[in-house]
């Protein structure tokens, strides 16, 4: 290009911003978005980093470590920022002027980088048409920089972040600041600010020391006391099971018994356990730093060896069982009683076992009798020794000295009965020769005039001999010897044999029953057995009395009863039975178990012809007299049952609203029951005087106690007549006690003036001479005297009472809306039912 001058001159070579309206600011902002973009990824590893920080900080977990750990968190988060800060730098760089206009064109979607033209000049400017098509390249360009458009700066994080790592620190953050609400400018300088607090001193210690003795003693847990069971000493069962803990103090402590050290376990901050099992030693300490906190005395109790002896010398009873009564005791219960029989000629036999029903679960002391017919037993009437041995539950055991006695058999008169006893003998000693037995059973069954053409004898004889022949196994031989022994007691005593032993064992299943808690049904099924199984043997005693007492003409002699026997009838046993299965369904386990027993003793010295003696005419006036008086205060107790209802029914009428008419009706009908009982209770006072009359008349004196229940009854009549049943309740309950403290003092005056009259002694097998006993084995004195044994047996307000209470407790158990705790109060209690 020339001048006006004529000479030539260069282009002008302006900044393109300047040239082209409108591209100054963009390339402006073009620069400043590649700068963005360079420098985003090296500060990736800051933000990640403070972001990390600033997640711990509002979560508020940096102020819960240790003070050191704490300032260790930080130097190590400031040295990694600085580390990051540091790389960041050194990668970062500026854009160039060529490289923000390429952005622009890209960003624009500009083909052929239009925008670099900006920057050209016409070589050569001589041509008006080269210029005009100049200029109108540039207009156009000039058009396209106002349609230029910038996008966003671009983070670029996702190349340097490949697991996504930033998504989870905003969220984390997002989170924290959340949770924060506002106090999260309180966290951050928590965060950022160590607490290097002076140590504070440990709590002092506190410790508690518990003594858990064996389960098998029934001991319960203690806790021991720092104060009185230091001075006064600790007694605990051998084997039971210290736990202490000990909270606070500076260091772990020590557990030491007579100075063996035993460590503690940590089971928190500062906190503390050990548990150790004491078999002996006098010292228990707890010391922490050297130093004792708490000391006690011991005094460890061994577990004494269960003792039992005999309280009478075993022996046959009346009906040909091996009565064994003993007592026995043990520290904390015993958990086996039994007799061991060994016979003497050959001491390395297996020995004969016999169980002791003990009463409850580990009873502490046992007493009581066991009955066990041995009379089917092949070691029957030969010489062997009883040792009676009790067990506990660590497995020690006690034993009586070895009793040298002849067990019970049985004395046979039927000569076929006496023949299959020794048959069955000979099949014990040598159970290989059946020849010799079978031959002599052939023979037996081919005379049943000997056995009086008995059907059952005969199928029985042949049964026995086929067993023997065809059956060749050695358990067969058992069978077979089942078989004569059930024969031989037929043909001896009829029907009696076979229901006194099925009385037997269903008194033996009913005691085991009561003693291992067995279900009410269970109970009551038995019961029901046992029921039926007494009346079959009643119903063969009293077929064999009949026949015993008739003469060669088939008449019945009978005489008078002798002074000392004890007349029993069938009532007397069912109302036993009922007591029993009463006490039983309402929870009295143990003293139904006794009643067993005295029904039991009373079987068992059960004669079915006591006409041996005849009783003279006082003492047939004494027995008398005692069956009146035990009803008299039968009746006396049926009114005070009365009165107590009576009573309970006023006191629920004066709790109800009712009107004049309604409450005049009640009261009326009140004054006519309480004026019949008045009746009632002058008519017993009447006969108690015609009592002691003739008891005066007969010992010439009356017992001082009839003289009080005389006035007792007179004071409860009084107190009917005037219509207030719950004042004639004292009275009453009063005037009973007396009638059985005079019972008692007849029976001693009674005793003293018969037992010198005419000398007649008892006549019952197995007692000694001069003895008069009555079926349970007791000093004679009617039935009025069996519930005054030492035996705690429960009397018939007690079983209603707690027969109303068992209701009461059912009812309540079915209502679910009573709360949790209660309900299973309730059925804790029912069990015990």
């Amino acid at each position: 290009m020339t001048g006006d001058d004529g000479q030539a001159r260069s282009p002008s070579r302006a900044p393109r911003s300047a040239r082209t309206p409108g591209l100054g600011w963009r390339l402006w902002l073009s620069d400043l978005a590649l700068a963005l973009e360079g420098f985003w990824p090296p500060l990736w590893p800051v933000f990640g980093i403070a972001g990390g920080f600033l997640a711990l900080a509002l979560f508020d977990l940096l102020p819960a470590l240790p003070a050191w750990l704490h300032a260790a968190v930080l130097l190590g988060f400031a040295v990694a920022l600085a580390w990051a800060l540091r790389r960041a730098l050194r990668q970062m760089r500026l854009p160039g002027e060529g490289e923000a206009l390429r952005r622009l064109e890209r960003d624009s979607g500009f083909a052929h980088r239009p925008l670099s033209g900006l920057s050209d000049d016409l070589a050569t400017g001589e041509d008006p048409e080269m210029r005009a098509l100049w200029a109108a390249h540039r207009r156009r360009l000039a058009a396209q920089v106002r349609r230029m458009r910038l996008s966003w700066p671009r983070a670029g994080w996702a190349r340097v972040d490949g697991y996504g790592l930033r998504a989870a620190i905003g969220l984390l953050l997002v989170v924290g600041f959340v949770g924060a609400g506002g106090d999260w400018a309180a966290r951050l300088g928590d965060a950022v600010t160590p607490r290097f607090a002076a140590a504070e001193p440990p709590p002092p210690p506190a410790y508690d020391v518990w003594i858990d003795p064996p389960a098998y003693t029934g001991v319960p847990p203690r806790l021991l006391d720092p104060q009185r069971d230091a001075t006064g000493g600790v007694r605990l069962p051998s084997g039971s099971t210290v736990l202490a803990q000990v909270q606070g103090g500076g260091s772990t402590p020590t557990l030491r018994l007579d100075g063996v050290g035993h460590a503690f376990e940590s089971v928190g901050e500062r906190a503390w356990k050990a548990e150790i099992t004491v078999e002996q030693g006098r010292t228990l300490t707890v010391e922490q730093e050297g130093l004792p906190l708490v000391q006690w005395p011991l005094e460890v109790i061994p577990d004494a060896v269960p003792t039992v002896e005999y309280l009478a010398p075993p022996a046959g009873t009346q009906r040909g069982a091996l009565a064994i009564e003993y007592l026995a005791g043990d520290d904390y219960g015993l958990s086996e009683l039994k007799a061991v029989i060994r016979r003497t000629d050959k001491p390395d036999a297996a020995p004969l076992e016999l169980e002791m029903i003990l009463s409850g679960v580990a009873p502490q002391s046992a007493e009581g009798a066991g009955y066990h017919d041995l009379t089917p037993h092949p070691w029957a009437g030969i010489e062997v020794t009883i040792t009676l041995e009790a067990r506990d539950a660590l497995g020690q055991v006690g034993t009586t000295e070895d009793f040298l006695t002849v067990l019970p058999q049985r004395t046979f008169n039927h000569p076929v009965a006496r023949e299959l006893v020794e048959l069955r003998r000979q099949l014990t000693l040598e159970p290989e020769r059946r020849a010799p037995v079978v031959s002599r059973l052939g023979e037996i069954g081919d005379r049943p005039a000997h056995f009086f053409y008995d059907l059952v004898v005969g199928l029985a004889i042949g049964l026995a001999e086929r067993r023997l022949m065809y059956d060749r196994d050695p358990a067969a031989v058992a069978e077979v010897q089942d078989i004569l022994w059930d024969t031989a007691l037929r043909l001896e005593d009829g029907e009696l044999s076979l229901a006194e032993r099925d009385l037997r064992e269903l008194q033996r299943q009913l005691q085991e029953a009561l003693a291992n808690n067995a279900s009410d049904e269970e109970i009551e099924r038995l019961t029901r057995e046992l029921q039926e199984a007494l009346d079959r043997f009643l119903e063969a005693l009293a077929e064999e009395a009949l026949a015993d007492l008739r003469n060669e003409h088939g008449e019945i002699e009978a005489g008078e009863l002798p002074p000392d026997a004890q007349i029993l009838r069938r009532e007397d046993f069912q109302r036993m039975l009922e007591q029993m299965r009463e006490m039983a369904q309402s929870g009295a386990r143990e003293q139904a178990q006794q009643m067993l027993q005295n029904l039991q003793r009373m079987l068992e010295n059960l004669q079915a012809n006591p006409f041996q003696q005849r009783m003279n005419q006082q003492a047939m006036q004494a027995q008398q007299m005692m069956e009146d008086l035990e009803t008299l205060a039968r009746r006396q107790q049926e009114l005070l049952d009365r009165s107590f209802q009576r009573s309970q029914q006023g006191q629920r009428e004066q709790r109800q609203q009712m009107g004049e008419t309604g409450e005049g009706e009640g009261r009326e009908s009140g004054r006519s029951s309480n004026a019949g009982d008045a009746q009632a209770q002058e008519a017993l006072r009447r006969a108690l005087g015609e009592l002691m009359r003739q008891f005066g008349e007969m010992m010439g004196n009356i017992p001082q106690p009839l003289g009080q229940a005389e006035q007792s009854m007179r004071a409860a009549r009084d107190a009917l007549q005037n219509g207030a049943p719950g004042e004639a309740m004292g009275p009453q309950a009063d005037a009973l006690d007396q009638l059985q403290q005079g019972m008692e003092t007849m029976l001693e005056q009674l005793a003293q003036q018969l037992g010198g009259g005419e000398g007649q002694q008892g006549t019952q097998t197995g007692m000694s001479p001069g003895e008069s006993r009555d079926p349970f084995g007791r000093g004679q004195g009617g039935m009025g005297d069996q519930n005054r044994e030492d035996v705690d047996i429960p009397d018939e307000m007690e079983l209603q009472r707690a027969r109303e209470i068992l209701q009461e407790l059912r009812k309540r158990a079915g209502e679910r809306g009573r709360p949790p705790l209660e309900l299973d109060y309730i059925e804790r209690l029912l069990e015990q039912f």
